[in-house]
């Protein structure tokens, strides 16, 4: 079943769009998804600093395999110094080991 993804700021800029579909079943397969449709998107994401969140739950790295059954995932990049605020931060880089 397909699943929305919705990545913000930064990253939306790069990707070129806002919104996705895709045939996912947690935040690790969609991060997975982004990073083989867009060759480049590794390097982008290693350098920065993100909030996943399924649904209004805020994801950390041991949660990403999580099943986010038909709720949205969201890829935020967080702006640096942004630190405090609601929700786990998580490095790219950590992301995305964690993913793949």
């Amino acid at each position: 079943m397909l699943k929305t993804i919705r990545v913000y700021g930064r990253l939306a800029r790069f990707l070129g769009r806002r919104v996705f579909e895709a045939d996912v079943s947690s935040a690790a397969e969609a991060v997975r998804f982004l990073l083989a449709n867009f060759p480049q998107l590794e390097p982008h994401m290693a350098e920065q600093h993100y909030r996943v969140r399924v649904g209004d739950a805020s994801l950390g790295l041991e949660e990403l395999g999580h099943p986010s059954g038909q709720q949205i995932i969201r890829i935020v990049p967080v702006i640096g110094g942004a630190g405090g605020g609601v929700g786990k931060v998580l490095a790219g880089v950590a992301l995305i080991a964690a993913a793949v």
